[in-house]
């Protein structure tokens, strides 16, 4: 026998608080909440993974690229420049990265602009649910060597105090490496260097002399135990009918030296950019103020014409010779070489610079030279070195002018009253500096001037940093950097510059 237990239906109150009571309850929701919260954090750290990886093929893709474009833009660079590029992506396993038209190489007689622009595409691992299945990686270099036309004063103290501490040995290497330096390559085309090596005043040459009005002292029979030279070897001659001074060879006028080139400028000369420009100058005496050291020094105040400024030149051989060769002096005049410096930098001397090359003594594709200031491709520098402080400019007084003992005997060895200061230090100075400003405020660009305190702390450092462009442009050297100074300095006037 079955028994069937029948149940009572649920009456729609019932039912009606069940549903209720169920709406009510909370039991499970923070699982769902939860879910939900670990999917999105999943898709971001996802896409924080893909963009992640992004960044990273971006820099190495980068980093190659840079790399490439600046060794494809060194002027010094043999190889085909395009080839270099694609060696570099190539050795790094990203040639599939470049297309046919992904390089572009400028170049010119002075320049070369090399441009990379490489694209690679990565796939997506998280971002893909998205819709973006693929992230593109671009990186663009451009790197650019130019060789802009280049004018440069380059002026070295051949002082006295040069001999001491081995000075003048560095000295000779450290200018040629700088010579060597930005003249490399087809630098050479466009670089012309003015060397004004001085001491106590600055010789522009014998034709220069002649030129803007140098007036030598007449020509004097001496006798060359006295000093005396060979009358050929010496500016001037004496009239048929006089008598020269004695010497080993019987047929041969000696004279008074006169072998130097230099000119007296007034103060009132430094205070514009030109070459001097008056009626007429007188020649600087033959003589020394202090005491010789003759292994290493010749006599002068005035250097010698053998050590005369050298125009406008790209002939790294014959400046270098110069640098070997050039042998010290008296005193030191830096003003006079900043006012020489800065004249061959200025358009005013255009003229001058024509008739030098007409001349034979400058090179005829500087013609034209020295640009405008506002020549946009054109560059003017001063690099000035020296190893003392501005001394005054003595002379021997009118009526020991041409004393025979001018030759021989220093005026500081008991010949003081025999001297005269046609100019003080403190004058000196001050002309220096007008040369400095002037060179620096020539608009619309100033000339760049780099100085070098070279073992020589106190005022003359104070005075080169003073004169530099900026702070950066000073720079203090010894004997043992001073190669390291000069080629930070042309390393900076042919510096590569990644614009990208």
């Amino acid at each position: 026998m079955t028994i069937h237990v029948l149940k009572k239906m649920p009456t729609t109150d019932q039912l009606l608080q069940a549903a209720h009571r169920f709406s009510g309850r909370e039991d499970g929701t923070i699982t769902i909440f939860a879910c939900y919260m670990i999917l999105i954090m999943l898709l971001v750290g996802g896409i924080g993974v893909d963009l992640m990886r992004h960044e990273m093929e971006r820099t190495q893709l980068q980093a190659v690229s840079d790399r490439a474009v600046l060794a494809a833009a060194d002027l010094d660079q043999t190889l085909d420049p395009e080839s270099v590029v694609r060696d570099y992506f190539a050795k790094s396993g990203m040639s599939d990265y470049l297309t046919e038209s992904s390089v572009l190489v400028q170049e010119g007689v002075n320049y070369r602009t090399v441009r990379v622009d490489a694209e690679r595409q990565i796939q997506t691992q998280f971002m893909d649910v998205m819709g973006v299945e693929e992230l593109k990686v671009p990186a663009r270099s451009i790197a650019e060597e130019r060789v802009p036309k280049a004018e440069i004063s380059l002026v070295l103290d051949i002082s006295g105090s040069m001999r001491f501490s081995s000075r003048m040995d560095k000295l000779r290497p450290a200018a040629q490496n700088f010579i060597n330096t930005v003249m490399e390559g087809d630098a050479a085309l466009k670089t012309s260097v003015t060397l004004v090596p001085y001491a106590g005043q600055t010789n522009p040459g014998p034709y220069m002399f002649n030129k803007l009005g140098g007036v030598r002292y007449p020509a004097m029979a001496l006798d060359q135990a006295d000093g005396g030279i060979p009358e050929s070897q010496s500016h001037g001659i004496l009239d048929a009918s006089d008598e020269g001074g004695e010497g080993d060879d019987e047929n041969v006028r000696y004279v008074y030296p006169n072998v130097s080139s230099c000119l007296d400028v007034t103060p009132s000369g430094f205070t514009n950019v030109n070459l001097p420009s008056g009626a007429s100058y007188d020649q600087t005496a033959h003589f020394m103020n202090w005491k010789i050291a003759s292994s290493v020094m010749d006599w002068g105040w005035c250097p010698q014409d053998q050590t005369a400024i050298k125009y406008m030149s790209n002939d790294a051989t014959g400046l270098n010779n110069l640098i070997g060769s050039m042998r010290m002096h008296d005193g030191t005049g830096t003003h006079y070489a900043m006012k020489w410096a800065v004249a061959m930098l200025d358009p005013s001397s255009r003229d001058t610079v024509s008739d030098l090359i007409d001349a034979g003594l400058a090179p005829e594709e500087f013609e034209g030279r020295p640009s405008n200031y506002d020549d946009p491709e054109t560059v003017k520098y001063i690099v000035l070195m020296t190893d003392g402080q501005i001394t005054g400019q003595y002379r021997p007084k009118t009526e020991y002018w041409m004393d025979p003992e001018n030759p021989t005997v220093e005026l500081n060895e008991g010949r003081t009253s025999e001297r005269t200061t046609i100019t003080s230090s403190g004058t000196n100075v001050n002309s220096f500096f007008n040369q400095c400003n002037l060179a620096k405020s020539r608009s619309p660009r100033g000339i760049v001037i780099y100085t070098i305190a070279f073992d020589a702390p106190g005022t003359p450092e104070q005075q080169m940093r003073d004169c530099a462009s900026s702070p950066t442009h000073f720079f203090k050297a010894d004997t043992s950097n001073i190669d390291e100074v000069f080629s930070s300095i042309a390393r900076q006037i042919n510096q590569l510059r990644l614009l990208q």
